[in-house]
């Protein structure tokens, strides 16, 4: 595929199950130079025809697989309009939500015979090694996130978790799965998902190279780990820009609705190595409504310290059932984002840092932001940008993962964007 540098069309289309999945797609393009932009929504962003890469977030990851294929459509059509030349469906890396349902789905709109999913991320321990999905070596049903009740797995083999999401979806008899990029026994003339292994960062960037090779649209499924390949290919030459903290935007809200130990086990090391305040929030007060008393009060406590942590009280799953869990999850991290929007009324808050692809989106969603122009990445998964619109428009907005990272990665964080903090932090 050549890119013309002439072309004033968007050259990169990406659409993802989630909010923190379009912007860490995209985020790696950022960081060569190319302009980028991302939707909270499936909606396209404020001037996407003007940029490089569009990003927008499906918010399909624990969508019924039934209903997913209306808002790809919708989504697919308006980034076809602008003249996009690589669609990227951003999934997740380990497979959770409806794999393959948004690419089966793309295929009919982008009109495309073969499409390609690898999920793999070798940078962050997921790897797919003949068709078997891999996390930190082990296959991804023998760990917790395989285990995750909003969206449990039903196999580590690759082909078989598809084969599930697209009978869900009533998909399975419109397209073939093949396993390998050298099948040749696809025997009927339905349109193919092919299926690629990928160990390394430099299968990642064969792939990737491949995409770039073709001359007709490509379209692919993946992690931001092709997305990063992708950038690379595409700018060869280019050299990421390093962030540059601003002391001026001293006041740092971190927002977490996620329940992984490792997140708590992030804030608590954090709390050693800074001066903060943490606030939790627990659920049955945030689903009978905050009063107007605490979130003065917790605005408060944000005016007076550089860093606040608000983190979600535990949710008991206990008790209910998928479904359930899904509903009450949505209702969950709305209040919470509205939460944040009250908390941000009353407040002075340079940096928001969020965590957990939801909890994201029930923010921005709270604070009526349509369009993010990013800036890169801080870490592997933590994306920086800034709010063109809505109540929080121009603070330096953070996402990341719920579960990326390791232990110190949180502290880490903080330190880059605040580097005064640092004093005796040893991490």
């Amino acid at each position: 595929m050549i890119l013309n540098p002439e072309n004033t069309a968007p050259l990169v289309g990406i659409f993802a199950d989630d909010l923190t999945g379009a912007l860490d797609a995209a985020a790696p393009f950022a960081a060569r130079g190319f302009r980028t932009l991302v939707s909270p929504t499936y909606d396209l962003p404020l001037d996407a025809a003007s940029v490089d890469v569009v990003s927008v977030n499906l918010g399909t990851r624990h969508m019924t697989p039934g209903d997913i294929a209306d808002r790809v459509s919708d989504a697919v059509l308006a980034l076809k309009s602008l003249g996009i030349q690589i669609f990227l469906n951003k999934i997740d890396s380990t497979l959770r939500g409806n794999p393959g349902v948004e690419l089966a789905s793309a295929m009919q709109i982008v009109a495309v015979d073969q499409s390609i999913l690898c999920s793999a991320y070798p940078q962050n321990g997921r790897v797919i090694k003949d068709g078997t999905l891999l996390v930190d070596g082990a296959p991804v049903m023998e760990t917790d996130v395989g285990q995750d009740p909003l969206s449990p797995l039903s196999s580590s083999i690759v082909e078989e978790i598809l084969g599930v999401s697209l009978r869900r979806a009533g998909l399975s008899e419109t397209v073939s799965i093949s396993s390998s990029w050298s099948d040749s026994d696809l025997t009927d003339r339905k349109p193919a998902i092919v299926i690629s292994d990928a160990t390394s960062e430099a299968d990642i960037r064969m792939l990737a190279n491949r995409l770039m090779d073709t001359t007709e649209t490509a379209l692919v499924a993946g992690s931001a780990g092709i997305a990063v390949a992708l950038a690379e290919a595409m700018s060869p030459e280019g050299k990421t820009t390093a962030f540059v903290s601003d002391p001026s935007e001293s006041k740092i809200l971190v927002v977490t609705g996620s329940q992984r130990s490792i997140v708590r086990r992030q804030i608590s090391i954090l709390g050693d190595n800074v001066d903060l305040a943490q606030a939790e929030v627990p659920v049955a007060e945030l689903m009978d409504g905050i009063s107007s008393a605490s979130i003065n009060r917790l605005a408060s406590i944000v005016d007076d310290w550089s860093v606040t942590v608000l983190e979600l009280g535990t949710v008991d799953v206990e008790n209910y059932d998928r479904l359930e869990l899904q509903a009450m999850a949505s209702e969950i991290v709305g209040k919470l984002g509205q939460l944040v929007r009250e908390i941000a009324d009353r407040s002075q808050i340079d940096t928001f840092v969020v965590i957990g692809g939801d909890t994201a989106a029930g923010v921005l969603n709270a604070c009526g932001v349509g369009s993010i122009l990013i800036q890169g990445e801080l870490q592997p998964g933590t994306v920086v940008g800034r709010p063109l619109d809505g109540s929080i428009a121009n603070s330096l907005l953070v996402t990341r993962a719920g579960g990326f990272g390791n232990e110190n990665s949180l502290t880490e964080l903080v330190l880059l964007l605040q580097p005064a903090l640092k004093s005796d932090v040893d991490v």
